[in-house]
């Protein structure tokens, strides 16, 4: 009798051992069907595009070495992205990441970040960190990443960050270190 059990317990393991492979494959197929369904309904290469406000005046330019759109999901996703932000007419703010993502007005950019000040005369003059979200219709930045703050005769280094750039105002979450030269 046990060497009954033997002989089909042996049987049972070999025959699972024998369909697990398909079993996974089938799993994974599924899986890699899902995404595939989720295609861009456009992409753009070395894309460049002004947006305007409902006056007629510039209010963005954006730069990427590529771009696509994902109605579906109303996401645009874009490598190497630079955005400018204007302010009265004139460029204020250059924003530039390796990677970004524009869903409904918020624009997340995520590694290698920075925020270069245009105008001349401003206290702030660069922005880095690895991540941060823009709401482009208040000019909100929000980050709870390190940040390294450049200026004129200043250095500041912090945890986190609220910004208004149309106020002109940042505030760190939490306030690490600051140079003054």
């Amino acid at each position: 009798m046990k060497y009954r059990l033997f002989i089909l317990f042996s049987f049972l393991v070999i025959t699972l051992i024998w369909w697990l492979p398909t079993i996974y494959d089938n799993n994974e197929q599924q899986n890699t069907d899902t995404y595939q369904d989720i295609e861009p309904e456009f992409t753009a290469k070395l894309l460049h595009q002004e947006i305007y406000d409902e006056d007629g005046n510039i209010n963005q330019e954006v730069f990427s070495q590529s771009m696509e759109h994902y109605s579906e999901l109303t996401l645009t996703h874009f490598k190497q992205p630079e955005f400018i932000i204007y302010q009265n007419n004139k460029p204020y703010w250059r924003l530039s990441a390796r990677i970004g993502n524009l869903q409904n007005n918020a624009l997340i950019l995520d590694e290698n970040v920075t925020m270069l000040q245009i105008v001349d005369n401003t206290l702030v003059n660069k922005i880095s960190t690895e991540y941060i979200e823009i709401n482009l219709k208040t000019n909100i930045v929000k980050s709870d990443k390190p940040i390294t703050i450049e200026g004129k005769n200043v250095f500041i280094q912090g945890q986190g960050l609220t910004a208004n750039l149309n106020q002109g105002t940042i505030k760190l979450t939490d306030h690490v270190q600051t140079r003054i030269n």
